[in-house]
């Protein structure tokens, strides 16, 4: 990439890009439609809805044991259970749950079609603009890359004329460009 200064006509400056120029990541930009689509997922819940207590019947009570391995006897009372249970350290039982959820996904991609002037100021992908006095002509700076042909699509473009750094400071020194 080279930094390269561009002289474009008013004409130019409010005209479509040249096709060359026209990819997402150099003057345009994509614009998306999205669409939702069902998705299915699993999770680790928790595998009761409660934790043990003496509102339970005492199977409930040692079938929670039996999945967090809690050692007791089958003789232990409700009280007994409840106790070992909290003196045990353990984790709440979970078991693996299916559940459906919905997601945005792309689905069309629509490369546009700006002017000049909307890559500019629309995406930022050109550098500030700068009028002559008769606002015919503006200068803008932008990376143009040079192996791939595309300085060379841009200078070989009506309208457009692609000067170096050097060259652009001394064509903002002329009376044409001079003043505000």
């Amino acid at each position: 990439m080279t930094n390269t200064y561009l002289i474009l006509t008013k004409a130019k400056w409010e005209s479509a890009l040249p096709t060359k120029l026209k990819t997402a990541d150099r003057l345009s930009w994509n614009e998306y439609t999205y669409k939702d689509v069902e998705k299915t997922a699993t999770r680790m819940v928790n595998k009761y809805d409660y934790y043990p207590s003496m509102d339970k019947t005492k199977d409930e009570i040692k079938a929670y044991m039996d999945d967090c391995s809690v050692d007791y006897s089958s003789s232990d009372t409700k009280a007994e259970l409840l106790e070992k249970l909290m003196l045990e350290p353990h984790s709440v039982p979970q078991v693996e749950e299916e559940y459906k959820y919905t997601e945005s996904v792309v689905d069309t991609t629509t490369l546009q079609s700006p002017t000049w002037k909307e890559s500019a100021f629309k995406h930022g992908k050109l550098g500030s603009p700068r009028w002559n006095k008769d606002n015919t002509k503006v200068l803008v700076k932008y990376e143009l890359p040079i192996a791939d042909g595309t300085l060379d699509a841009v200078k070989g473009t009506s309208g457009i004329t692609a000067l170096s750094h050097s060259e652009a400071i001394e064509e903002m020194k002329k009376d044409e460009w001079s003043g505000e």
